[in-house]
């Protein structure tokens, strides 16, 4: 049996017995042989495929550990949202969907993305000037709360009956309790939900995803609840799949929230996707749920009060502790992990509770549940995750101190918690099972080389100390690479078959023209992507 294809170059195995290598033999899309050419050449012939990669280095495929496809690929379609990031104010805003709009008169609905929540609210008013016959929905960066026109409201029922049940940390309203038109958390999940994908845009949208990912150098993601931006999104996987063009191994967790009432139902409906639905690209490995929001719009759940609204300490979704205790317990006798948004120290603490209950019910501490985001945490909380075998959901790219977010987190949260947030080292050093995130597409910086340098340095590749969070929270770049790889294979249950470059594992690969481990730190971050291998296939070449 001679190998398919032999890629040479530098490799990077991820495998503390053979660290590093020169060649690589592929047969059938798994990897056959890895170590030196002279050996790989015997297991070659003339039919053998010889990809040479000279001095470049071919790594483990990287692996993004909480993303959101479906929103990715309607993201990275221009014409069906309206981008309005490149603006500073609600009048920038205001300005760029009017332009949009005027180039796009016979929509039905307006949808746009990319907005900051500053001084000034939003307010449905403001969009009515410029569209009040048609809904318009817009919104923020962060993917946690939206500016709707009156039109909208109207037709998603957002009245004052509707305002009062949400209350008015997450339904704005004005004196007499009319909405203003600025909504977060809940009703911006209720309402994503109610608007549909046709299958045929959702498979597109998935395909640009994929697209993307592999121009970015990942070969398999980790879909963050893919009920979020389409209802269907099992439905639209599968055909995606069957067209035979999707290859981006996608592992999703389906969403359950704080109003399900019946959590082993809900469970076990999981398992009834995973039988119908899961396949070697698409696989529902699980559960995602929220248990706050984010920092920028008020609604993290905090142990202690916001300092600019004394008293108050956010918004807490999914944190009841009998719920959270019954969900982790049922997803474990059912074989799953639970993956839980939780930016707030509070969200962490009741997530932290519930998980240690659970395990000593059931005995099972192989679930592998993931927290992500991870940005105020009590410091006597981090051991716990070790402990709990908790996998530590980080966000390299966003520990740098943001022009647009870190006097907003100061005027929030107080100097000290803005300084110390985002930990890394501390769960390393602590002995969790670290994995990075970028959260595309509500986080554009999407960046493997610059993860790595902000994992390392905690500063953005080419900023000056003065953008540095918190510079103890550093961790090595061989911490960073398992971050990216071996790490994220583990809290998928698939060390067997990804995450490192060894005989019997899946040939991804991730190709950079610099060796993240010994090149220039500087020259890291400015690393180019050569290629993105899937099964043994070039699928996105620089």
């Amino acid at each position: 049996m001679k190998a398919e294809k032999l890629y040479l170059g530098d490799i990077v195995t991820m495998d503390t017995t053979k660290p590093e290598a020169e060649a690589l033999c592929v047969k059938d899309g798994v990897i056959m042989y890895v170590g030196s050419e002279k050996t790989a050449r015997t297991l070659c012939d003339e039919n053998t495929e010889v990809i040479d990669l000279g001095k470049n280095t071919i790594y483990p495929g990287f692996m993004e550990a909480h993303c959101h496809p479906m929103g990715a690929g309607k993201f990275l379609d221009t014409e069906a949202l309206c981008d309005v990031s490149a603006g500073e104010s609600l009048e920038d805003y205001i300005k760029i969907l009017s332009d949009f709009i005027a180039a796009h008169p016979d929509r039905k609905k307006y949808s746009g993305h990319g907005f900051i929540e500053r001084d000034v609210k939003p307010e449905a008013s403001m969009l009515d000037a410029v569209c009040a016959d048609k809904p318009i929905m817009l919104m923020t960066a962060d993917g946690h709360s939206m500016w709707l026109n009156s039109k909208a409201m109207e037709v998603f029922g957002l009245d004052r009956e509707a305002a009062k049940a949400y209350g008015p940390a997450t339904c704005r309203v004005f004196e007499d309790g009319t909405p203003t038109g600025y909504i977060s958390e809940n009703p911006v999940f209720d309402i994503r939900a109610k608007i549909k994908t046709d299958i045929k845009d959702g498979v597109r949208a998935l395909l640009a995803a994929q697209k993307f990912f592999f121009s970015k150098g990942y070969t398999a993601i980790y879909d963050a609840g893919m009920e979020l931006t389409e209802k269907s999104a099992p439905e639209i996987y599968a055909a995606a799949v069957a067209g035979g063009e999707f290859r981006l191994r996608t592992y999703a967790g389906s969403l359950i929230d704080e109003f399900c009432e019946d959590i082993d139902g809900a469970v076990e409906y999981i398992t009834q996707l995973q039988a119908e639905y899961n396949n070697e690209y698409f696989k529902v490995i699980g559960v995602k749920t929220f248990s706050d929001g984010v920092v920028e719009g008020h609604t993290a759940f905090l142990i202690d009060d916001y300092n600019d609204q004394p008293g108050y300490k956010g918004v807490s979704r999914m944190t009841d502790h009998d719920k959270l205790v019954q969900l982790y317990t049922s997803a474990a006798l059912h074989g799953m992990n639970v993956h839980v948004h939780t930016v707030g120290d509070a969200a962490i603490r009741c997530n932290l509770d519930a998980m240690e209950e659970a395990a000593a019910n059931t005995g099972l501490l192989d679930q592998r549940n993931a927290l992500a985001h991870l940005q105020q945490v009590k410091r006597e909380d981090i051991q716990r995750f070790a402990d709990l075998n908790v996998m530590a959901v980080v966000a390299p790219l966003w520990t740098p101190k943001h022009p647009d977010y870190f006097q907003q987190e100061i005027d929030y949260v107080g100097k000290e918690r803005a300084e110390n947030a985002y930990p890394i080292r501390s769960f390393a050093d602590a002995g969790a099972n670290i994995t990075f995130h970028t959260d595309f597409p509500v986080s554009k910086n999407v960046s493997i080389p610059n993860s790595i340098y902000t994992a390392v340095m905690r500063r953005n590749a080419g900023s000056d100390q003065s953008c540095t969070r918190e510079a103890d929270e550093f961790i090595t770049r061989y911490q960073a690479l398992e971050g990216l790889t071996k790490n994220v294979a583990y809290m998928w249950h698939e060390e067997n078959r990804l995450g490192t470059l060894e005989i019997g594992k899946i040939a991804n690969m991730t190709v950079y023209d610099k060796n993240f481990l010994k090149d220039d730190l500087e020259e890291v971050g400015k690393s180019e992507l050569v290629c993105t291998i899937v099964d043994g296939e070039i699928v996105y070449r620089a």
